[in-house]
């Protein structure tokens, strides 16, 4: 008797250290599992924070920018309950954020890259909950993986350096995974809340986010379902219908806060194969597949292979795991295709294909990719003979190499976010083009009138010159068809013309040049291209083909170009005919074929400032024919023995046919050649000499044209232009 008493003592001491030692272990695993995720959460901040402010903002930033600086708090707020608000939350959020931090483009995207950052910790959370059922607790492989390239990837990256809300959204869908797991598995009222409180704050942050709430409704139908028969049953019946009038209203909601999306590309208007090939592609290397073709060698389908084969045997392990009553496996299924399947009715009903409308679907892609690394152990699957240590293994492989794939493409050569090259709309770059070259009088155009937030935004942030008010062409307004019922290309394109050439010749009447900014992918949608041939509409083609104009160059930036179009005389203000003067009369002539007959100093706001530019307008004509193509430059100089402080030097009108190419000139032609020196920031205010030279570029020796003038010179052929006052900016 007291022997089998001794031994259910000592049976029970054994299963109770046995019982602390699992115990202890789990708690070990769970501090563990703690310091990896704040270890991650830290590397994915660093990462988004690298080279944050890069990049230009592109259109759709520059749009949140005027949301949060254009409009008050009242009018956002409302916007919370307005259904044509896409994302009121975000708006909020960031007014908040300006408030304090300011507005430029680091402070405008570190917002997302907070949301991004988050946002895998929050994965990893959810991934944990998917292991809990697991017997062997000293594993965190799926946590770990799932955290690793939620923190590399390019698409999540991407969107955490974007001031839009996608980062957010990205961060609500895996706190909406993670609360619905734990309120599945532990069925508690504090669960379910937090469950509902996610479920509200992603509605408010996208209305996209109604997408993966109706697959939440699917799976928690299922559930319930599951679980009995009567009230159980009907509440179940509740919820599938309240999945569907989710995603009716999910899909319609998304419709509506997208109506007034532009197609921006051919891309845009794509099948729904393609789109979710297209979406397959962007989730695993943020990339179009044409893209990643022959990078270092190796076909687009290489590239994307690891991540479809994980995407197959993810997706397949979760049928066959819902299919035997696992929840998780149930939620992750259901918050990936749900949103899915409804956007791509979406995009079937409204074809404007982009994969950040996806974004939602994103975090439940990410435990796709990891699920097979947990999902051979445990009562997940402890009826398959098929054990981890073969399977684990070969999923942990595909998981190394698609990390190191999307390293590799985040330094791709002109296309990786941190390849040094410019992959965003180069705004910042084109705008402080136009600011280098452009005068006062001239006529500055924005093309497509939905972009001029981005010259509002950078306009006084790359210069302190007050530049000219932008012209826009409203004429563009889209949905005007001339009072024509239903017609044709040909007829709305003749229609555009017709109202626009009026506009733009009141608007050019009074100037001798124009200078055009313009994004031709956005111009394309409301200014479409007469013919397939070309690549501008009409107010791209104006200025790309010479109308009784002399082009006078420009740049051409990734997504926006600048270009410029001199009048000899068509719009002067004397009317046709007239030939341009100068404000100031200097007679000068350069090695007896080119005469100078005055310039114009057009200083912006009246004053010329370091860190801006100083137009300088020359005014020229031949007097015989010239022998060679010759350039001008122009010094400013204090102390002009030594080299100037500010320079320009070139042909003239940027050396474009025929007024760039003096053996052009035409002897008593007039031409006018507009240019401009950039002052340094550091410039010391003061007054300083204008000094204009001419020579040959052909480098043929004493180049420099000998000057006859009675006005002042200077030593090897310099002709003083006049002096200038330079103030502090």
């Amino acid at each position: 008797m007291r022997r089998e008493v001794r031994k259910l003592q000592v049976g029970r001491l054994q299963a109770e250290r046995l019982k602390r030692g699992v115990a202890g272990s789990r708690a070990d695993v769970a501090q563990r599992m703690f310091l990896l995720s704040v270890a991650l959460t830290f590397l994915a901040f660093g990462l988004r924070l690298y080279r944050l402010d890069a990049q230009s903002l592109w259109l759709d930033e520059g749009s949140a920018w005027v949301e949060v600086t254009g409009k008050r708090w009242l009018t956002l707020f409302a916007e919370l309950f307005s259904p044509n608000a896409g994302y009121p939350l975000y708006h909020l959020l960031l007014k908040a954020w300006v408030l304090v931090a300011g507005d430029s483009e680091w402070a405008l995207r570190f917002p997302s890259v907070l949301a991004g950052a988050l946002a895998v910790l929050a994965l990893m959370a959810a991934a944990c909950e998917l292991r809990n059922s697991s017997e062997r607790a000293d594993e965190g492989y799926a946590p770990a993986a799932a955290g690793l390239i939620a923190a590399f990837s390019p698409y999540a990256l991407w969107y955490a350096q974007d001031a839009k809300v996608y980062s957010l959204l990205i961060l609500a869908s895996a706190l909406l995974i993670w609360t619905l797991l734990q309120a599945l598995r532990s069925d508690t009222p504090r669960t379910w809340s937090l469950f509902a409180v996610a479920a509200l704050i992603s509605v408010f942050v996208h209305r996209l986010a109604l997408l993966s709430l109706a697959g939440a409704a699917l799976v928690i139908t299922l559930h319930l379902w599951r679980r009995g028969s009567g009230v159980v049953r009907w509440r179940a019946i509740a919820w599938a219908i309240g999945a569907l009038a989710l995603s009716v209203a999910g899909v319609a909601g998304v419709i509506l806060a997208t109506r007034d999306e532009r197609i921006s590309s051919e891309r845009s208007a794509v099948g729904m194969l393609e789109g979710i090939w297209f979406t397959f592609a962007h989730f695993s290397l943020n990339r179009w597949p044409d893209e990643l073709e022959g990078y270092l060698g190796l076909p687009a389908l290489i590239w994307l292979l690891p991540f479809g084969v994980l995407t197959v045997w993810g997706v397949a392990l979760l049928l066959r795991d819902a299919r035997a009553g696992h929840s998780g496996a149930s939620v992750v299924l259901g918050l990936f295709l749900a949103p899915l399947a409804l956007f791509a009715i979406v995009h079937t009903l409204a074809p404007v294909y982009e994969a950040r409308y996806a974004a939602s679907a994103f975090p439940a892609w990410l435990l796709i990719l990891t699920y097979p690394l947990l999902a051979r152990h445990g009562d997940i699957d402890a009826s398959r003979p098929l054990q981890g240590s073969v399977t684990r293994p070969v999923a942990a492989t595909l998981i190394v190499v698609s990390l190191a794939a999307c390293v590799a493409t985040l330094v791709q050569p002109e296309k990786g976010l941190f390849s040094g090259a410019p992959v965003k709309e180069q705004w910042r770059e084109a705008v402080a083009a136009l600011a280098a070259r452009v005068h006062p009088d001239d006529l500055v155009l924005v093309h497509p009138h939905y972009v001029m937030p981005m010259y509002a935004y950078y306009a006084p942030r790359v210069t302190p010159d007050p530049l000219p008010q932008p012209v826009t062409f409203p004429v563009f307004a889209e949905g005007d068809t001339c009072g024509i019922v239903n017609p044709t290309r040909q007829q709305m394109l003749e229609c555009i013309r017709r109202r626009f050439e009026p506009f733009f010749n009141q608007q050019a009447t009074g100037k001798k040049r124009a200078l055009l900014l313009i994004a031709p992918d956005h111009a394309r949608t409301v200014d479409p291209p007469p013919l397939s041939v070309d690549r501008f509409g009409w107010v791209g083609l104006r200025f790309q083909y010479p109308q009784r104009t002399w082009p006078c160059g420009g740049v051409e930036l990734v997504g926006v170009l600048l270009m410029c179009q001199s009048f000899p005389e068509t719009f002067n203000p004397g009317g046709p005919g007239t030939i341009p003067q100068p404000d100031q009369a200097l007679e000068a002539v350069f090695g007896g074929e080119l005469r100078l007959r005055g310039v114009t100093l057009a200083l912006h706001g009246g004053a010329a400032r370091a860190g801006g530019a100083l137009p300088v307008a020359l005014y020229w004509e031949a007097v015989a024919p010239p022998s060679r193509d010759y350039r001008m430059f122009l010094h400013l100089c204090r102390d002009c023995e030594t080299p100037p402080v500010a320079n320009d030097d070139g042909p003239p009108l940027g050396g474009y046919a025929p007024a760039g190419l003096t053996t052009t000139w035409r002897v008593g032609d007039p031409v006018h050649d507009e240019r401009a020196l950039r002052l340094p920031r550091d410039l010391p205010p003061g007054r300083y000499t204008l000094l204009l030279g001419v020579y040959s570029g052909d480098g043929a020796p004493d180049t420099r044209l000998p000057i006859t003038t009675s006005a002042s010179t200077l030593p090897e052929n310099r002709l003083v232009v006049g002096t200038v006052d330079v103030i502090a900016p």
